[in-house]
């Protein structure tokens, strides 16, 4: 499972399947207002789809980013998201990042649509925040959950043979170490 990827897909598919975007459906999904900007919202709904920051919800004039404290990151991966402060404030997912030409790709909502861009990163105008935080959370939870299911799973097997009296897995191991 990659997050990252996750992400990028989910905006990538949004942009196929809608091209001018649905801004209140974004609105609607991250608890931003219907009728403003849309591009940030479009960023968060990417990231909600794909599993992370699930219960991270707009904030009115501070967006989502600076809430979740997201660090500045100099070598942008798929999923980050990309800050363009010049001529007016923008969000976009990150799709790739060329180091060598220092060309960052994005989708954007709110070109006026969804739409790719090409932009070069040395002339000082964008910031990249990393989702790192929020996959590291994503997977700690999921390895979490995992476990637990893993063991509910053999307490309940257990528990349905003790009941049904059949030996419990203890019992067999101990048997055939021959104890």
């Amino acid at each position: 499972m990659s997050f990252r990827a996750d992400v990028v897909n989910e905006a990538l598919r949004e942009w196929e399947r809608f091209p001018q975007g649905r801004p209140d459906l974004y609105a609607d999904e991250t608890g931003g207002a219907r009728g403003m900007e849309w591009c940030g919202y479009f960023v968060l709904r990417s990231l909600k789809r794909a599993g992370l920051a699930k219960n991270v919800r707009w904030v009115s004039g501070l967006g989502f980013i600076a809430p979740l404290k997201l660090p500045i990151t100099s070598a942008p991966l798929p999923g980050d998201v990309a800050y363009i402060d010049q001529p007016f404030q923008h969000e976009a997912v990150v799709v790739s990042y060329n180091p060598s030409t220092r060309m960052l790709t994005t989708i954007d909502g709110n070109q006026p649509g969804i739409e790719p861009q090409v932009r070069f990163m040395g002339n000082g105008g964008i910031v990249v925040y990393s989702i790192q935080p929020l996959v590291d959370e994503a997977e700690r939870n999921a390895s979490v959950v995992g476990f637990v299911l893993a063991g509910a799973l053999v307490v309940g097997v257990a528990a349905w043979g003790w009941q049904h009296g059949l030996p419990g897995p203890v019992d067999r191991w101990l048997r055939r170490l021959g104890v």
